[in-house]
């Protein structure tokens, strides 16, 4: 008999991370040989998303867990790759995958506040920035390796489920978890802060989101010669900052569908499934939004286009001449850059009224 949850679970899983892992290795190339200049500042931000995201999708495809909470204690089944090495291997890629997922949560309220940041403020240095997500990334670091000690022995976690849930099929599972997750402060540490804050950080980066917007709104009002591509790239940064705004409802789901199961209100393979599934959205689209919205990406993806349709017609295809407004360099200035080919040529021009254009 076909288990139709966990068939339509492996099929997500696989395709999802797949797309995830194929565009955070590229946003992870971008940021690192195809950032201008201009913005290298800001596009540390962006590898911390991409490499977080990244790790993310890895784990998530190698453990391919279900979560199954029954009363105090807190289960997984592990379907992924992982099951063919051993339960503990599971576990501790498990316990990356929540690390990766809780860090990722943080580095967005950490973007929003960057960009609220440099509106009134010079952009911080690389260094200022990579010492500040160190700092963000500290207690998801301790969140891992603390997890780690909050494995019981299977064989009981097993027995436990068994009389727990006596129509669930766990033969030939590959089973870990904590008994008793309020005796267990490890299991609390890593609890916790994956469920408490999503609510705070979701409204912080709301209220982040209106206050940049409203600035933007004041600096345009004050702009009676604005542009077309001025205002074009302001619509493009309240775009981008509306789909970003967006991306801890998915880990509001994940919180929402575990704490049902945890409180003892509904049990079902259906919402265990859906924990992980749900989060799974956040870096498969994260790096979708960066390289769309960054110019630089962009016009990057673009240019490979052109070079791809002339390889496979044999025959040159010279892309047509664009204008593409870049982002704030760290001492304030704009820069536009003019693509012909492969060739840019950059001139410069200041412009206060730039400074929050990071998209």
């Amino acid at each position: 008999m076909i288990d139709w949850p966990l068939t339509i679970f492996e099929v997500w899983h696989y395709t999802v991370n797949t797309i995830g892992i194929s565009f955070n290795a590229l946003l992870i190339y971008m940021c690192i040989f195809k950032t201008p200049r201009v913005i290298r500042s800001y596009a540390v931000l962006i590898l911390n998303f991409a490499i977080s995201d990244f790790g993310a999708c890895i784990t998530d495809l190698l453990v391919g867990q279900r979560l199954i909470p029954a009363g105090i204690a807190l289960a997984y089944i592990s379907n992924g790759p992982c099951k063919y090495i051993s339960g503990t291997a599971c576990y501790v890629g498990y316990s990356l995958m929540l690390h990766f997922f809780a860090h990722s949560l943080w580095s967005l309220l950490l973007s929003f506040a960057y960009r609220y940041y440099i509106l009134f403020h010079p952009s911080p240095s690389r260094t200022t920035l990579a010492i500040i997500i160190c700092i963000v990334y500290t207690p998801s670091f301790f969140q891992w390796t603390t997890f780690l000690m909050a494995n019981d022995d299977q064989a009981k976690v097993e027995v436990y489920l068994r009389n727990r849930f006596p129509n669930y099929d766990f033969d030939n599972k590959t089973i870990t978890g904590t008994l008793n997750i309020l005796e267990s402060w490890q299991a609390m540490f890593t609890i916790l802060p994956m469920t408490l804050p999503v609510t705070p950080a979701y409204c912080a980066i709301l209220i982040l989101r209106k206050k940049i917007i409203r600035e933007l709104a004041s600096v345009a009002g004050t702009m009676a010669k604005m542009s077309h591509a001025t205002k074009t790239m302001h619509q493009q940064l309240l775009r981008a900052l509306s789909l970003q705004a967006c991306l801890p409802f998915f880990f509001s789901i994940a919180v929402a569908s575990y704490a049902i199961g945890q409180l003892g209100i509904y049990n079902s393979p259906v919402l265990e499934y859906l924990t992980f599934s749900s989060l799974l959205f956040i870096p498969a689209i994260s790096p979708l939004i960066s390289i769309y919205f960054v110019r630089p990406y962009r016009t990057t993806i673009i240019l490979w286009y052109y070079r791809f349709r002339a390889t496979k017609m044999r025959f040159v295809i010279k892309p047509p001449t664009t204008t593409t407004q870049l982002f704030d360099g760290e001492s304030g200035t704009k820069k536009s850059m003019f693509w012909n080919g492969t060739e840019y040529q950059s001139a410069t021009r200041n412009s206060r009224s730039q400074q929050s254009n990071h998209y």
